[in-house]
């Protein structure tokens, strides 16, 4: 079972615009598979129609209504609530609200996939189930997928999460301190270590446990044996290409409208914020049929730590797109990508030359 968490805050419009699932969903029909996929509500399930909700059952996902469940666990981290914006505290939170479903005797023993909501799939789900059957990792420090088969890793996060919810600068400052061994142990867990001080997100916190060795995370070799080309995001896809595929390899169709690179499957592209600007500027430009030399111009790019650098240019174009879109950039862009012939492969072999 594959699991996601949701919280609906301003409204079901707003919710729309910022998680558009019934992409995902669409996702999921174009490739059929016999895994389920749960949207868990942590908050505001009371603010989606039941028509809304009808529908995201009708494209394949199961709703479990978590509200009252997660307002125990926000009680039971104050800290948390006061340090961090609510959705930060959210993304700490809902993996202990993930841990407390698989405890359930439903649950008891089975595997437990996550899959953020802001992914468009490019293959089955059953087939990521399959490649990443009794393993357990967090993909390239994000935790965009996140498997576990071992379930100290729950008891493992819960354990640090309390610690820092004690102590949020002196966690962070003694996490900061080991840093450099950190970035040694990278490598060979299939991680980055780009967590700040004092730690901003879970995907820092994640990052920071796996590459210090305190969370369980599978050797990278035995993540990678498979038939996949994971990206976790498209902006740095280059900083694992070496690892997947062979030299001068480039991304291709397949005849079944699937994304492959020499041998290898790409199962889904994260529309994360950054990538999805990013998207939304290659798109204006191919729209206005600027040469494909200059769209490289513009949308040069660097990535120091966890800073993104872009031109001048390239600011201005994701400013105006953003405001003529209404702010709904991550619904048109996904759904652009999605019906848009060889756009995500174009962008994607673009990214591999930059």
């Amino acid at each position: 079972m594959f699991y996601t968490a949701a919280w609906c805050i301003d409204g079901e419009d707003d919710f729309k615009k910022a998680l558009p699932l019934e992409l995902l969903g669409e996702s999921m029909q174009r490739f059929p598979s016999g895994c389920g996929f749960t949207i868990v509500m942590l908050e505001g399930m009371n603010l989606l129609s039941r028509s809304y909700i009808r529908s995201l059952e009708e494209s394949g996902f199961l709703i479990l209504d978590y509200t009252a469940a997660f307002q125990k666990i926000i009680q039971e981290y104050p800290s948390l609530s006061i340090f961090y914006s609510r959705y930060e505290r959210n993304c700490f939170l809902r993996w202990i609200a993930f841990m407390q479903i698989c405890q359930t005797p439903a649950r008891s023993g089975k595997q437990f996939w996550h899959l953020d909501s802001d992914v468009i799939l490019h293959t089955s789900l059953d087939r990521l189930v399959q490649d990443s059957r009794g393993k357990t990792f967090m993909l390239q420090g994000c935790p965009v997928f996140l498997t576990v088969s071992d379930f100290s890793w729950f008891i493992q996060y819960e354990q640090h999460l309390k610690k820092l919810d004690q102590d949020i600068p002196g966690y962070s400052e003694r996490a900061f301190l080991q840093k450099e061994i950190c970035l040694q142990n990278d490598s060979g867990l299939f991680n980055q270590s780009l967590y700040r001080n004092p730690i901003g997100s879970d995907q820092d916190l994640l990052e920071y446990l796996v590459s210090s060795r305190q969370i369980p995370q599978d050797p990278r070799d035995t993540i990678l044996d498979i038939d996949l080309y994971y990206i976790q995001n498209a902006l740095s896809l280059k900083h694992w290409h070496r690892l997947q595929a062979p030299a001068g390899a480039v991304f291709e169709a397949t005849e079944n409208g699937q994304i492959s690179i020499g041998r290898k499957l790409i199962p889904f592209i994260h529309y994360q914020n950054t990538f999805t600007r990013f998207a939304g500027v290659f798109l204006l430009l191919r729209g206005l049929k600027v040469p494909d030399i200059i769209i490289r111009l513009i949308l040069r790019y660097r990535i120091a730590d966890e800073h993104f650098y872009t031109t001048f240019l390239f600011r201005l174009i994701a400013r105006f797109n953003k405001s003529r879109r209404g702010g709904a950039i991550r619904k048109q862009v996904m759904g652009k990508m999605m019906s848009g012939g060889h756009l995500i492969i174009d962008l994607l072999n673009l990214l591999l030359q930059d």
